[in-house]
């Protein structure tokens, strides 16, 4: 029997590795407000957390080159469920890297990941990332692959038009494919794509279930469920706030256990033998 696996991927992070490193007092990573409703949301499911983070905060007045790295040790204890990877320079502009250079592209990525491995070690460090806002070139997808990732996610979903978009260079065949076998390998990049199954901060928590309902109806066959969300919902000071934030979380979790998912992360869920 195939094994079924669900994670919590989170884009968009930057706010609360800011926190910690403005706190000098706190003793523990988990001192943090979000990062503790996370630890609570694992110890209680077991669901694993994988943080796609910028490399600087939207004013510029903190970046990564300024988080300590005394939390090494727990970043390395907390590896098993939680994982950080790149996800783009900053928030803005949009559309980072639709147009962008491998050179552009590959700088970002090093910038990020070199941060990572300096404050949190390479325990926590995976080859698997969610490009903001999905769009990267053929040649840029290469380039990456190249410098060590090997998993790319994206929404692989419809703009309001019906167009697919949010799904990298991709053809309407490997669209499709995705989107039906969890993971598809495009033989000309040797990238390994996958689509996450919903975005948790689009929605309120009673239309969840439903939605990942319509989800699994269309596409029954798949073996992996990402649930997507943003870190700046989590903020009442955000414009856009959710103060359901971690009820949407839990539910698009207790979903996912009902259908038989377990804690996954998508190393778990891919042939050891792709990542040699």
């Amino acid at each position: 029997m195939k094994k079924r696996g669900y994670r919590i991927s989170v884009d968009d992070n930057i706010r609360f590795l800011q926190n910690i490193a403005s706190h000098p007092e706190y003793t523990s990573l988990f001192d943090d407000p979000y990062l503790r409703m996370y630890r609570d949301i694992h110890g209680k499911y077991g669901t694993k957390v994988h943080f796609n983070l910028f490399y600087q905060s939207e004013d510029g007045a903190f970046n990564l080159s300024m988080m300590p790295d005394r939390f090494r040790d727990e970043w390395a204890a907390n590896a098993d469920w939680l994982r950080l990877s790149f996800h783009s320079k900053a928030e803005f502009p949009e559309w980072p890297y639709l147009n962008a250079s491998p050179e552009e592209v590959c700088a970002d990525y090093e910038l990020v990941r070199r941060e990572i491995l300096r404050f949190a070690g390479s325990e926590v460090y995976g080859p698997v990332t969610t490009i903001h806002f999905a769009e990267v070139t053929k040649e840029g997808v290469r380039a990456l692959r190249e410098h060590g990732l090997r998993v790319l996610l994206g929404d692989f979903s419809f703009d309001k038009n019906g167009e697919r978009w949010l799904d990298y260079y991709c053809t309407p065949e490997q669209f499709d494919t995705v989107r039906r076998d969890c993971f598809y390998r495009d033989p000309e990049t040797d990238m390994i794509f996958c689509c996450c199954d919903i975005v948790l901060d689009c929605f309120r928590p009673e239309t969840v279930g439903p939605e990942l309902d319509r989800i699994a109806e269309l596409w029954p066959n798949r073996d992996f469920v990402d649930l997507l969300i943003h870190e700046q919902y989590f903020y009442p000071d955000y414009f856009n706030h959710r103060p359901f934030y971690r009820e949407l979380i839990e539910t698009g979790v207790k979903w996912c256990m009902a259908q038989g998912y377990e804690p996954a992360l998508v190393t778990d869920m891919i042939d050891p033998e792709h990542f040699e």
